[in-house]
């Protein structure tokens, strides 16, 4: 019987493991969701715009170099630490799947951009990539 039950969950396990592995694998643009169609790709992050008046203050917009004629809204993921004098800005990550459609957005001056909510307004805060600690330039809104 013990080795009945030590069989079972091994067998548990290397099932669950290879299921969990091929969908990591999947995520980083290769494996079996690759053949899907799903894409992963990291970008450093280049400037920041806040919304403006009228929009959120607790979210500001992370642009990223983007060459392709559009991206989807949702697209790229961006996370950051806050601290009392500085936002410290991830590499933005861009999930894009090769087939199926949205509704595209343009791009200007070859930027994406991805959303980014905040604890609290950014207010005279600097906005850091994380990866080399750069100040990245803000862009005020029109």
């Amino acid at each position: 019987m013990k080795h009945r039950s030590t069989l079972v969950v091994t067998t548990i396990l290397v099932v669950t493991c290879g299921v969990l592995g091929l969908v990591a694998a999947g995520c980083r643009g290769q494996g079996p969701l690759s053949a899907l169609g799903l894409t992963v790709s990291e970008h450093p992050p280049v400037a920041v715009r806040e919304l403006g008046e009228g929009g959120d203050p607790l979210v500001i917009m992370i642009g990223v170099r983007w060459t392709e004629d559009g991206y989807c809204s949702g697209q790229f993921r961006v996370t950051a630490t806050e601290t009392p004098t500085e936002v410290r800005v991830s590499n933005v990550t861009s999930r894009a799947y090769r087939y199926g459609s949205c509704a595209g957005v343009g791009t200007a001056d070859n930027t994406a951009w991805a959303d980014l909510r905040l604890a609290s307004p950014l207010g005279d805060r600097a906005v850091v990539r994380d990866s080399d600690g750069a100040h990245l330039p803000v862009i005020t809104p029109p």
